[in-house]
Order: C-alpha cells, then sequence, then structure tokens
C-alpha cells in the first residue's frame, strides 16, 4: 500500500527534496564543523563543545556569522531558509498562485504552517518552478565546497590566494 507521500507526489519530486535534504545536510556539518574549528584554532577548549558545532538553521547561522566572511555567511543563510520551506513545507500544486499566464508562474508551492506568539495560526507560501528544487540541492553543495575551502585554510592544508594575484 502507497504511503501519503507517495501516493500524493510524483517520484522526480521525492528524489529533489530528499536531494536537497541530503545536500543541506552535507552543508550544515561543513557549517558547524568550520564554526568548531575556528573556536579551536584560537584557544577554545577542545573538550567543550563549541556553541553553534551541532546546531542547525538559525542558530548554526548566527554562530557561522562570527567566524565566516560575510558573503559567505548571507548565502548560507539564504538557503538554509529556503531549505526550511522545503524540510517543512507541504507541497501543492501552483494554482495557488493562480493560472499559469507565464514561463514565470511557479509550478509547486510549499505551505508551511508559522505560528507567532501573538499572531494566529497562518501559513507562508513560497512558489517553486519546476527546477527549482535542483537549483536549490546546487546552491546549498557549492556552498558547502566553499566552507570545505575555508576549513582547509583554517586548518593550514592549503594556502588562500592573494586576492589582488592574477591567476
Amino acid at each position: 500500500m502507497a504511503t501519503t507521500v507517495e501516493s500524493l507526489y510524483p517520484p522526480e519530486l521525492i528524489q529533489s527534496v530528499g536531494h536537497v535534504v541530503m545536500s543541506a545536510a552535507w552543508l550544515e556539518d561543513k557549517a558547524g564543523e568550520l564554526v568548531h574549528l575556528t573556536t579551536m584554532v584560537q584557544g577554545g577548549d577542545p573538550n567543550i563543545p563549541t556553541k553553534g558545532w551541532a546546531a542547525s538553521g538559525g542558530q548554526l547561522v548566527t554562530e557561522f556569522k562570527k567566524v565566516a566572511d560575510e558573503q559567505l555567511a548571507e548565502r548560507l543563510e539564504k538557503a538554509l531558509e529556503l531549505r526550511n520551506d522545503v524540510v517543512h513545507g507541504v507541497f501543492v500544486g501552483g494554482e495557488v498562485f493562480g493560472p499559469a499566464e507565464s514561463s514565470e508562474t511557479p509550478t509547486l508551492a510549499t505551505m508551511k504552517r508559522q505560528l507567532g506568539r501573538s499572531n494566529p495560526p497562518q501559513y507562508s507560501i513560497k512558489g517553486w518552478m519546476d527546477t527549482g528544487l535542483a537549483t536549490l540541492a546546487s546552491e546549498l553543495s557549492a556552498i558547502e565546497e566553499l566552507i570545505d575551502e575555508e576549513i582547509s585554510y583554517a586548518m593550514g592544508l592549503k594556502v588562500r590566494p592573494n586576492p589582488g594575484a592574477n591567476p
């Protein structure tokens, strides 16, 4: 008997969501590693876990901003916000945005529950184009590769190229 997910969604969507989830997991692992490594290089106690090392989402981004350059931290933050929509949202058809009037009309949407302390329960809706999940998975992997480079620089395994020098 098919599960709810298997009966509602095509295998390609399920696979694409899985790709995003796995890419985000690797990204968060590397980001946490850089947070911890940077703290250790600066004289942190190796017996005490660094704040943010095992965190995810917003908590990880907060600590990551303390050790990484601003542009990389902003890319991480934006990508993890989108990942949050994918992981915690329910996929529905793009018709929630109205009729497909152009190729710019989303083909899918994620509907995510929102609960504020003083607001009534509500939903946020994020539109996705056909290639949006693949694009997000690629962005997550690209950021992970940049963080891996930063880890290599912090460990002294690679020398950071001189930004003013010609390649």
